[in-house]
């Protein structure tokens, strides 16, 4: 009944998300009134301009048609001309004055043509021939789109550019016909010869003629720029037109990408709410971590879907220029893992808990032992007898090799603790941390790092307690007494002194036991077992045997060799 209630719960979560989404777009694409009144004043202002636009059109094609006209004539003037003349040097320039108005009349035309069709040219109806078919011309193809996309958006600030640059060079030539003239005019004021005046009136001619096309092309040009620049709006206009178009189009696009992939999101978010719920209810709640295979590849099948629905959404709305955009971005992703995909693969696997380091699991660091109690992108490894951590890159973990924790200490010992380092000093420990262990050696403070801390193979007294051993002889003429008396007495002696010394009850086991006959004397075996509360007083231990071994002795009267006292300290486990 639970995983039913959720299932609808959350389907009832879906259709509301839904119907919101839906009147969401309703609001965006639906125009208000006072939009559509708006754009019924801008047609009528609009259609006025427009007119008016036509009619200096006109005016201006009768002027390129009256020039075509005046070229035609001059043309079949020359040809005449040429048809007479039979000088080769005068031929030769009235062909070249020819092929001059030839391509005068042709710009005319192309120009009227042009003026006529709304700035279109013939180009565009030639076929283009079929290319041979390669690698680079599809990627061409693919392109082709952002590229175009570039040159439509610069093409009128191009053709500006490029029409003021030619009302430059033509004003330019203008100047320099006009300093031409002047020139055959100043001639023309003095008295010349008849053969001199026909040809500076012939000059003369042409370069007026010359000045004439000029100014009809610098016409031309300047009326083609004024069209373009009547066009542009003022840029808040502009911008808004800008922004509404982008909204209306590629924006909307954008929208529904988003859209479909939060849907995505949430569909397979709440089927995974959906399977923890019920996986919660038939066992025992583990979480995440303990699958961490199945979390992974979630998100990767969530990734992929997300990504195949968002070029979905650019392929249905045909928006040409995302979809290029998209698959470059992850052409770019796919070369960019191509280098670091091994590195990846590494930490994948130690994030599944396949790779050679594991959480919980024990490993060693610089010789010292850690656990690893997170793997993320920053792993955390933590001893648990030392203070602080050590926090390692993820892809580090990957050169190391965890085992599964036994039970085995971390540390051999802990702050308080003492110990028997490898010089034979008694130290007590102060602290201890990942990178320095400080200790106290005669009421010294002493620092060392762990790893040589660890390196010395302490004695921890403190821990499973500590043992003391004397050897201890008498003298030969004592030997009827050697296998009983003696070592009873010595051993109650011992307990005595330990007793007044107030650590009777630190000895857990005492042993007296008769050795060896020696070369000078009778030797006993003498082992005491201590607790590790006891361990403070570790040397006065030592000194509690050699002293209540003499004070038998003394009180006896036992004889004791020379040189035959002998204390020494051994391991728990010697007897």
């Amino acid at each position: 009944m639970q995983i039913t209630k959720h299932i609808i719960r959350a389907f009832t979560v879906s259709s509301q998300s839904l119907v919101i989404l839906g009147l969401l777009i309703a609001c965006l694409l639906s125009p208000s009134y006072a939009q559509t009144a708006a754009s019924n004043d801008h047609e009528t202002a609009t259609t006025s301009a427009t007119e008016a636009k036509l009619r200096a059109t006109v005016i201006n094609l009768e002027s390129i048609q009256k020039s075509i006209e005046l070229k035609q004539g001059q043309l079949r003037e020359l040809n005449n001309n040429l048809a007479k003349t039979k000088d080769p040097l005068e031929k030769q320039e009235l062909e070249k004055k020819i092929s001059d108005i030839n391509s005068d009349i042709t710009d005319l035309r192309a120009s009227f043509e042009n003026i006529t069709l709304g700035g279109i040219t013939r180009s565009i109806l030639n076929d283009q021939p079929e290319q041979p078919i390669n690698w680079q011309d599809e990627l061409e193809q693919v392109i082709r789109p952002l590229l175009s996309t570039v040159k439509e958006f610069t093409a009128k600030p191009r053709k500006i550019d490029t029409l003021r640059r030619e009302s430059d060079r033509l004003q330019a030539q203008i100047k320099a016909v006009d300093k031409a003239l002047d020139s055959i005019n100043s001639f023309k004021s003095q008295e010349l010869p008849p053969a001199i005046s026909k040809q500076l009136d012939q000059l003369l001619t042409d370069w007026q003629q010359r000045k004439l096309d000029t100014q009809r092309k610098l016409e031309v040009s300047q009326y083609k720029l004024n069209s373009l620049l009547a066009e542009s709006d003022s840029w808040q206009v502009s911008t808004g037109e800008l922004i509404k178009e982008f909204l209306r189009g590629r924006g909307l696009t954008l929208f529904y990408a988003i859209v479909v992939g939060l849907l995505v999101w949430l569909t397979f978010k709440g089927l995974l709410t959906l399977f923890w719920r019920w996986y919660y209810n038939t066992k025992l709640a583990t979480g995440i971590r303990r699958a961490p295979l199945l979390y992974y590849g979630y998100r990767l099948t969530m990734l992929i879907f997300i990504l195949f629905a968002v070029l979905l959404v650019f392929y249905v709305r045909g928006d040409v220029l995302l979809l290029t955009l998209a698959l470059i971005a992850l052409v770019g992703a796919a070369l960019a893992l191509r280098q670091t995909l091994p590195r990846y693969a590494a930490e994948v696997r130690l994030l599944l808990g396949v790779g050679p380091v594991r959480e919980k699991e024990r490993l060693i660091l610089d010789g010292i032992p850690f656990k690893v109690d997170s793997l993320s992108v920053y792993t955390e490894l933590r001893n648990p007898e030392l203070e602080g951590f050590i926090r390692l890159p993820l892809h580090k973990m990957d050169e190391m090799v965890s085992r599964p924790v036994n039970k085995e200490p971390w540390f051999p010992c802990r702050a308080g603790d003492f110990v028997l380092l490898a010089s034979g000093s008694l130290a007590r420990v102060i602290r201890q941390t990942v990178e320095l262990v400080e200790v106290a050696v005669m009421d010294t403070i002493m620092q060392m790092s762990t790893r040589a801390f660890l390196e010395q193979n302490v004695r921890n007294l403190t821990r499973e307690g500590f043992g003391v051993a004397c050897l201890f002889g008498v003298d030969y003429q004592h030997q009827a007494i050697c296998l009983d008396v003696v070592a009873d007495k010595l051993k109650a002696d011992i307990t005595s002194h330990f007793e007044r010394s107030g650590m009777k009850d630190d000895i857990k086991e005492i042993m007296v036991e008769f050795s060896s006959a020696g070369a000078s004397s009778l030797d006993y075996r003498i082992y005491l077992i201590l607790n590790g509360s006891a361990a403070k007083a570790y040397y006065k231990a030592q000194r509690l045997v050699a002293q209540a071994c003499v004070a038998t002795c003394n009180r006896e009267g036992w004889i004791i060799p020379f040189t035959q006292v002998t204390v020494h300290t051994v391991n728990d486990s010697t007897q």
